[in-house]
């Protein structure tokens, strides 16, 4: 026990503590009732959690390590600076994961078996965070580790549906409506890993319900992956809120502050679409020990896994590891030709837009505003919108149809510059790095991911979120320029190259693993009352 803590026991304490740490080697159910009578009596925290860490050490020796794991983590729920319990959690769950053999790589060394489990899954999707769960799983397999993508199906909800047929690296795991309950889900998904049997598993496509699953898995090493700021933001995933009709960026995150995340959920339910409002009851957001589960669910990861340094920053005090690995992108969709585009003389310049025009958070409505203020001072441009029923809808704005993640490439290619005028705190921009792909500049609000995607003045340009003008002075300065779009068109087209493409990402998560798993080799099985009164035999 940290000598400060020590000093605030009583001499008849502290004895009896010394007593309970000489004796647990060879009687634990001694050690175990002096522990429990100091922690019924000693009202400080970080006593408590030093008590709580010792009292998880000898549930190890018993052999039931998975409650000791939970009993560590409540440790540093009550003083996340007690560092016995954080260094036994990391022991503890780096002995406890299977080692398996899987498929080597060139060099000789073992390929990891990887389970990567959601609950909010369909196919096709439009939504980044699905597309690069998908790709995920079939660049992890091409490139030779055993995968496994497990994720339910739930009719009712409109949940699991998938086609054409992805393969057989996938498990579909059906639920009916009856059956559709925590306890059973978490079931459903813990037989199937165990089935598989995996070295790590993925977390993704789940929203709040990330606790029932990282629940049902705690036994395994698991990453959370954070494709917005879902976890963080209950309500829509983006902090975006309206009040009395003006739009506000909320700064507050339901890891640190539950309570007014839940406050604020109760007051703006009517931003939730209705999956986000029956995911969250399904979750049990609405129940007082959800913000433990959830930060229990945190602190037990091998690792989270974000798409931007922003929200690195939000997590980091809860988690024990950190990696920004931004999605992937299938450098096959941008051919190096893709970058020529030839323009005829006279021909307007092209201005693309690719979202959903009628979602409020795109901010369609503010790229509306600007491209009205440039018409009114030049028509030497055409707004395309990926919108439907195709034409033109007024003199210079254009619907070319809602495209596919096929056909978005030559869209984008088509035109001479991209317009990302969202309003929320977007976590990546994934039009945005396509765009890139495509050599072509961007003009994005400097909010959330995209002020990290886009290098302000190098790979594009950024605007202030929600202000027409600014926006419309922005993408002038580019219809005005040529040069200047080539110029940032070839830095975006070597950023994607260097960043985005699948064969970096891929990197990024060999090395990831790699990580892990020395971890998990360097840790002597030892675990500890105190640090070093105690070992485990």
């Amino acid at each position: 026990m940290r000598t400060e803590v020590l000093s605030t026991l009583s001499l008849a304490q502290a004895d009896r503590y010394r007593q309970a740490c000489r004796i647990a080697p060879r009687d634990d159910a001694a050690a175990e009732q002096l522990l429990q009578e100091l922690l019924a009596t000693t009202p400080s925290a970080c006593v408590r959690a030093q008590l709580q860490s010792d009292l998880a050490a000898i549930t190890t020796f018993r052999g039931h390590d998975t409650q000791a794991v939970a009993d560590f983590a409540n440790a540093l729920q009550l003083d996340p600076e007690c560092a016995t319990a954080r260094d036994n959690l990391a022991l503890l769950r780096a002995a406890k994961t299977p080692q398996k053999s899987s498929r080597c790589d060139g060099s000789g060394a073992a390929r990891p078996r990887i389970a990567v489990l959601s609950l909010l899954f369909n196919w096709p999707s439009t939504g980044g965070g699905t597309v690069h769960t998908k790709e995920l799983v079939d660049f992890l397999q091409r490139d030779g580790y055993d995968v496994r993508h497990i994720y339910a199906v739930q009719r009712e909800w409109g949940l699991g549906h998938v086609a054409p047929d992805l393969g057989p690296q996938v498990q579909p795991v059906e639920f009916s409506i009856d059956h559709w309950q925590p306890d059973i889900i978490r079931e459903r998904f813990r037989q199937q890993v165990d089935r598989f049997a995996p070295d790590y598993v993925i977390i993704t496509d789940s929203w709040n319900t990330k606790v029932l699953l990282a629940e049902a898995v705690r036994d395994y090493a698991y990453f959370l992956r954070i494709a917005a700021l879902e976890c963080l933001c209950p309500l829509n995933n983006v902090r975006l809120l309206v009040d009395d009709g003006q739009l506000r960026q909320c700064q507050q995150n339901q890891l640190a502050t539950p309570l007014a995340c839940r406050t604020c959920v109760a007051s703006h339910g009517e931003m939730s679409g209705g999956l986000h409002r029956a995911e969250r009851s399904l979750a049990g957001f609405e129940l007082q020990e959800y913000p433990e589960r959830l930060r229990r669910a945190f602190a037990e990861a091998e690792g989270v896994l974000v798409v931007n340094p922003f929200i690195a920053d939000l997590v980091r005090p809860h988690t024990q590891h950190v990696h920004v690995i931004p999605s992937g992108f299938d450098v096959e969709r941008f051919p190096c030709e893709i970058n020529t585009r030839t323009r005829e003389p006279h021909e307007p310049l092209r201005i693309l837009f690719a979202g959903l025009t009628q979602e409020l958070m795109k901010g369609y409505f503010v790229l509306q505003q600007a491209a009205e203020l440039l018409w009114s001072e030049r028509q030497n441009f055409e707004l395309w919108v990926t919108a439907d029923p195709e034409g033109m809808q007024n003199a210079y704005t254009r619907h070319v149809g809602w495209q596919s993640q096929e056909n978005l490439p030559q869209i984008i290619a088509a035109c001479d510059l991209l317009v990302f005028p969202t309003i929320a705190q977007e976590a990546l921009g994934r039009t945005a790095v396509e765009a890139m792909g495509c050599g072509r500049p961007v003009v994005a609000s400097r909010l959330g991911g995209l002020a990290w995607v886009v290098d302000d003045g190098v790979t594009g340009l950024l605007a202030t979120p929600g202000d027409p003008v600014d926006l419309a002075r922005q993408i002038a300065r580019l219809l005005d320029d040529g040069a200047l779009r080539e110029r940032m068109g070839q830095a975006g087209r070597e950023k994607f190259e260097r960043e985005f493409t699948w064969e970096v990402i891929l990197q990024r998560y060999a090395a990831l693993f790699g990580a892990a798993a020395r971890t998990r080799s360097g840790a002597d099985e030892r675990v500890h009352i105190s640090g070093a009164l105690g070992e485990r035999r």
